[in-house]
């Protein structure tokens, strides 16, 4: 904050206000408050590494973002916007401080981490809300710390090789399926992938065709298949994977992907079932009833 000079303190002289400088009289007239929004920097999960060349982020540990204010509160409070589920890509594009950078060309995990820290210096650290045990089904609330959230960063090139991938550049990583003689491609999603996939599957569901989440988000994650990047021949190509590909694929990408996850040790109150669970992003995240 910027302190005032002893020109301005109680007592000290002040010059003639007809004999100020017009370029003075200009700073001065506009406003009489300035009122400046508070910044931090965000650590990034990717830490900027797996940006293609030329993006704003690339290289890039952190970004800035202010915190929430009224402003961002109407934003969350629009029911237009909830309707259409823009709300969050509203939100990050309002905090974001450079505003050449837009919400849907951030990686996942960085879209995520931006996220949970507007939560926290808008309603703080603690995050509460129901989980639903897998065990009885009973549904109870419990409460997180997001202080305690866990970071995954990129891996180097020797934990790439314990998981057969090799990181190619600009978020790529070439990986070998074991069971076939297959060298495939995976792309790390940005907000562009996570809304296209949602207006998909709102499209199966209005036209009541059948859920097709997993093979949806292969056809994502995989850039190309043989070196071969069209979307008809990644298409067949995932529609004819055996069960255990599909699982090692979708394994790989977990492996390869940073993240900031909620994870806690889940223990049900009604049964003592235990778990590692990841608290979800539910409605209680932006919109706690407190």
């Amino acid at each position: 904050m910027t302190r005032r000079n002893n020109a301005d303190r109680l007592g000290a002289p002040h010059p003639d206000p007809d004999n100020l400088p017009e370029t003075v009289e200009q700073a001065q007239s506009p406003e009489p408050l300035s009122f400046i929004v508070p910044t931090e920097f965000v650590p990034l999960p990717s830490k900027g590494e797996y940006y293609p060349e030329g993006h704003i982020l690339c290289g890039e540990e952190t970004v800035e973002i202010k915190f929430m204010t009224a402003r961002e509160e109407d934003l969350l409070a629009s029911r237009s916007l909830l309707e259409k589920g823009l709300v969050l890509d509203r939100l990050i594009d309002s905090l974001l401080v450079d505003r050449k950078l837009r919400s849907r060309d951030l990686l996942v995990c960085d879209r995520n981490a931006i996220l949970i820290h507007a939560r926290k210096s808008g309603y703080g650290s603690d995050y509460t809300t129901t989980i639903t045990c897998s065990s009885c089904l009973k549904a109870d609330s419990y409460e997180y710390n997001l202080d305690e959230a866990d970071v995954d960063g990129p891996l180097n090139e020797y934990q790439l090789e314990e998981i057969s991938s090799k990181h190619l550049g600009g978020g790529r990583f070439e990986v070998e399926v074991p069971n076939s003689p297959v060298s495939v491609v995976l792309r790390l999603l940005n907000g562009h992938d996570e809304r296209a996939l949602s207006d998909l599957t709102d499209k199966r569901k209005k036209k009541k065709q059948a859920d097709s989440l997993i093979t949806d988000q292969l056809n994502f994650m995989i850039a190309s298949v043989m070196d071969h990047d069209d979307q008809e021949t990644i298409g067949r190509y995932v529609d004819s994977l055996p069960l255990r590909d599909s699982r090692f694929l979708r394994k790989a990408y977990e492996g390869v992907s940073p993240s900031i996850t909620l994870r806690k040790e889940f223990v049900c109150t009604n049964c003592g079932y235990e778990d590692d669970i990841t608290f979800p992003f539910t409605t209680d995240f932006f919109w706690p009833n407190n």
